[in-house]
């Protein structure tokens, strides 16, 4: 399982954190009644990198649950769990206490005749380190006779070439499984010149970069008793979330039609409903959208004017956080520089940590007068 985000609350809502735990809590759930051996944690454990007690705390109880049942756990770090400042990240306090195993600085770990080995989150400005660093584990597991599993928080440029970082051409043959973490969309494909399936199971949960949508969370359990790698899905409850488009003068009876559908589920869900023609009462729209209030747990609403022929990309990306880097491409004129601010700065941004993401900026800046022959940054700006 990857990217379950503890401690993160869409719209600062309690009841979106206590679904994230109890995403969690039914992965957790589901291990311990199909009798797994080994839960792998492809990172982004935590939402930011400081996360509150109560996410530690859930950390903490599922693992104990897994313990207890002589359960292993490994883990690597994403972006969300590490500090670009300072600091030790809050996983690593499990691994001292023996309730997980880290794997993520490239160190071979076997365990039932299985081989693991992982890397943590590598930046953009570090990839060509990370492609060195799997070619050598490339080598230290070919002899070996059982199976061997690579973990990865990594975006694949062969599923996404707005977010990701490194190909599948990276990647090295002598694996027979890839366990990989980053996109929170689920992937799952065998490519001809690696050694067995690699699997992005997706994000438990629907976080900040994904926008409302309808759309399934679960994890993969994957048996390996046999030479090739058998991957079984499994879907997780979670709470509904639903966007419509919606003329403004058919939106009273359309609403009624959304209620109906919202009292048959099971849970309050989140909507969103996109409004669209030109001439558009705003006033009549919110009230109109007032009897949602009691219906769902959360509702945003917006207004699409749909006569604009103005159009961002040519090709409409998957999810927020490729709309944004291509926003801030154009924007800023730069790729890398875009790159920097959506993957690296926005995450310590969006979860609070101010003081950190004013740290990490710093260092860049700091760096940045290298970059310019030792020149004093603020001399060479025309800003």
């Amino acid at each position: 399982m990857s990217d379950i985000h503890l401690g993160y609350s869409q719209f600062n809502l309690e009841e979106r954190e206590e679904d994230v735990y109890n995403a969690f809590a039914q992965a957790v759930d589901t291990s311990i009644r199909e009798g797994v051996k080994v839960v792998i944690l492809a990172g982004d454990i935590f939402h930011t990198p400081k996360p509150e007690g109560s996410a530690i705390v859930k950390f903490g109880d599922q693992l104990k649950r897994l313990k207890e049942r002589d359960i292993r756990v490994f883990f690597v770090l994403g972006e969300h769990d590490v500090s670009r400042v300072r600091g030790v990240p809050v996983p690593f306090a499990f691994h001292n206490i023996g309730f997980a195993t880290y794997l993520g600085n490239g160190k071979l770990h076997e365990f039932d005749n299985t081989l693991l080995i992982g890397f943590d989150k590598f930046r953009a400005s570090e990839i060509d380190d990370l492609v060195h660093r799997l070619k050598d584990a490339d080598e230290r597991v070919k002899t070996f006779n059982g199976h061997r599993i690579l973990v990865l928080h990594q975006g694949l440029l062969d599923f996404n070439k707005y977010a990701g970082e490194i190909a599948s051409n990276d990647l090295p043959k002598n694996f027979t499984y890839y366990a990989m973490g980053h996109y929170h969309d689920r992937y799952e494909q065998k490519f001809d010149r690696l050694g067995g399936p690699l699997v992005y199971p997706g994000s438990l949960e629907l976080t900040s970069s994904e926008g409302i949508r309808e759309t399934e969370k679960g994890f993969y359990i994957v048996d390996l008793s046999a030479e090739e790698p058998r991957t079984h899905w499994h879907k997780l409850d979670i709470r509904p979330q639903m966007g419509v488009s919606v003329k403004y003068d058919e939106l009273s009876a359309r609403l009624d039609e959304l209620a109906e559908k919202i009292m048959a589920l099971p849970k309050k869900p989140v909507v969103h409903v996109k409004v669209t023609d030109r001439d558009i009462d705003s006033k009549n729209v919110a009230n109109i959208l007032s009897r949602l209030t009691n219906l769902v747990l959360h509702y945003r609403w917006d207004i699409i004017d749909e006569s604009s022929s103005y159009t961002l990309l040519e090709e409409r990306p998957r999810d927020i956080e490729t709309e944004l880097f291509e926003l801030a491409k154009k924007e800023l004129g730069n790729e890398e520089v875009a790159r920097f601010a959506v993957k690296e700065l926005l995450p310590l941004l969006e979860s609070g940590n101010t003081d950190e993401a004013f740290g990490f900026a710093w260092q860049v800046y700091e760096r940045s007068a290298k970059w310019l022959g030792g020149k004093d940054v603020r001399e060479s700006s025309t800003g």
